[in-house]
């Protein structure tokens, strides 16, 4: 049987012609498959960096929110701080305008004479000096960026020892050491059980 060299198109291939073709049908299917292979690789590399932005934008909004939380933190504290240091000072003003007033007093060089006039007009300005005093440090509770306010001055603490503090410190040292005490003795009597004879 003799093999016929034409095509469906009439053209006659030689085996060269055919090798050649071969040739190029392979190189169209390497050029294909490396074109496969690097969009493949495009495709790994943008859902990587796909991947990247969003573990990014997480890390951003997530530290964003806590830079902002916390800058309005850091902005009420310090309009607290403003706040406390104006009314610290006018606290201090008003000490210091009674101050003047009742140091200008000077009782000790008062005559007998309109002494009771004298009295009558320097009374009501030691009772408003003294009770702006207590009211300035009764309200000292409500700072808290000072401590100048829990110090009144006139009420320094006792000399000496503080049985108070020394008894609480004892009843928490026993609050602390009574149920160690009680584990370890029942621990014994459970020991001096288990060994008896």
């Amino acid at each position: 049987m003799e093999l016929n060299p034409h095509t469906a198109d009439g053209e006659i291939h030689s085996p060269e012609q055919a090798y050649a073709e071969m040739e190029k049908a392979r190189q169209k299917m390497a050029f294909y498959e490396s074109q496969r292979a690097q969009l493949e690789e495009q495709r790994r590399e943008l859902q990587i960096n796909t991947e990247q932005k969003l573990l990014f934008t997480e890390s951003l909004n997530e530290i964003g929110t806590k830079i902002h939380n916390a800058v309005r933190r850091f902005e009420a504290e310090l309009e607290s701080m403003d706040r406390e240091q104006r009314d610290v000072e006018q606290a201090c003003e008003c000490l210091k305008k009674h101050l003047q007033i009742l140091s200008a007093l000077q009782p000790t060089n008062w005559s007998n004479e309109g002494l009771r006039e004298r009295l009558k007009e320097a009374l009501p300005r030691l009772e408003m000096a003294e009770n702006d005093f207590h009211e300035i440090y009764i309200g000292g509770h409500k700072y808290h960026h000072t401590d100048i306010f829990m110090h009144k001055p006139g009420a320094e603490e006792r000399q000496g020892l503080d049985w108070a503090a020394i008894k609480e410190q004892l009843l928490k040292g026993l609050a602390f050491h009574l149920p160690l005490f009680l584990l370890m003795l029942i621990t014994w009597i459970i020991y001096l059980i288990a060994t008896a004879p």
